[in-house]
Parts: C-alpha cells; sequence; structure tokens
C-alpha cells in the first residue's frame, strides 16, 4: 500500500530549483524542470554523489562527482538503481509517493 510524504507548496520550488527530503530510508530530491516535478534519490547510486547538485538536461540529470547521467522520469527508467518517485501536485501542494516506484539498487564495480 502506497504512502505519501508532502513536500510543501509547488510554489515554493520554483523552476530550475530542488528541495531536499529526509526520510527514515532516503534523502529524496524534489526537482522543478520547467514546472514538471521530478522526485528522486538524492544519492548517486554509483558514487554516492549528491544528485541535486548536478546538471540537468534533457530531462537526465548527471552526478556532480563523476558525470553519469540518469533520467529523472519515474516512467520506463532503467536498472540503474536509482531510486524514483511519483510526485503529484493536489490543491498546490506536493505529494511524494512511498515507496518509490523503481525498487532495486544494482551495484555498481
Amino acid at each position: 500500500m502506497s504512502e505519501f510524504l508532502s513536500a510543501g507548496p509547488a510554489a515554493h520550488i520554483q523552476p530550475g530549483e530542488s528541495k531536499l527530503l529526509h526520510t527514515d530510508d532516503d534523502i529524496i530530491a524534489v526537482h522543478n524542470v520547467n514546472g514538471t516535478y521530478y522526485a528522486l534519490s538524492n544519492i548517486c547510486p554509483h558514487a554516492n554523489g549528491p544528485l541535486n547538485q548536478g546538471f540537468i538536461e534533457n530531462d537526465c540529470i548527471s552526478c556532480p562527482w563523476h558525470g553519469w547521467s540518469f533520467p529523472l522520469s519515474p516512467e520506463n527508467p532503467p536498472r540503474d538503481g536509482l531510486l524514483r518517485y511519483h510526485v503529484t501536485v493536489d490543491n498546490g501542494e506536493l505529494r511524494i509517493t512511498l515507496p518509490p516506484i523503481i525498487g532495486t539498487k544494482s551495484s555498481f564495480d
């Protein structure tokens, strides 16, 4: 069964900005990309870099530590180990669906 985590008012995250949310299991970065909200683990599954400090281009985010690029969308993502979350806006409030919809973390050599 899904739970929801409030990320606050959508208007508080302007286009090009992100906000971090801390849960018991993860640090979630919520990004506003041209008015579309994405939520994903802020921890790069390869190098543990802070993804909220990465560069966003073509609906992908790159790790600031090693440059790997990850699609932001939770729809049809690759098996890259990055946890992604569905985001909805309900009466102006951002809601993050828990648990993440992309499950298992991959191991990287």
